[in-house]
């Protein structure tokens, strides 16, 4: 068939593992060495201590991996020393999205300022908006006021978490 492309169905997703605390390093260390592809997050970060300060690298979300799995992979998955469950939703395990995945790829890549938190009360926040250009073009998200400046929270649905991203203002513009 000329013109049509058939995707091929690995019957793998993306889903979100609750790990040991401190332990998510080593969980996509094991994960990798079982031959599971897994994700983490990481962002550098400067810490200062009462004699230095030191830049070091962090989960962006801590508590969790991401493993992309199939079905018949989620008891070797399960039984990785440091994962404690899968995020479950409505009873079954949640699937993450691609997208949401290379999100959180594209902003790690992109070094913004960034920091993880629940999303209990982002809708309460401020204004849906969407980002005009750059990598993260098209992207929608919440304004969030804060302290240090303007943030956008890029929203992870399927594991009841959002990102904070410093950007500047001149490239948001209101969601109706």
């Amino acid at each position: 068939m000329q013109g049509v492309e058939v995707k091929i169905q690995s019957g793998k997703n993306w889903h979100a593992l609750y790990v040991s605390s401190r332990q998510e390093k080593k969980v996509q260390d094991s994960l990798l060495k079982k031959g599971i592809e897994a994700y983490t997050p990481i962002q550098k970060t400067m810490r200062q201590w009462s004699d230095r300060k030191k830049m070091v690298e962090l989960p962006l979300i801590s508590g969790y991996v991401f493993a992309y799995i199939s079905p018949q992979e989620q008891d070797k998955t399960i039984q990785t020393k440091g994962v404690v469950n899968f995020v479950r939703s409505e009873g079954k395990i949640a699937v993450v999205r691609d997208i949401e995945i290379e999100r959180l790829k594209q902003l790690i890549n992109l070094g913004y300022q960034m920091e993880a938190q629940g999303i209990n009360n982002v809708y309460k926040q401020g204004d849906k908006i969407k980002i005009t250009s750059g990598v993260l073009k098209n992207i929608e998200g919440f304004v969030v006021e804060s302290k240090e400046g303007r943030f956008i929270d890029v929203l992870l649905e399927s594991i009841g978490q959002s990102i904070r991203v410093k950007l500047p203002q001149e490239i948001l513009i209101p969601v109706k």
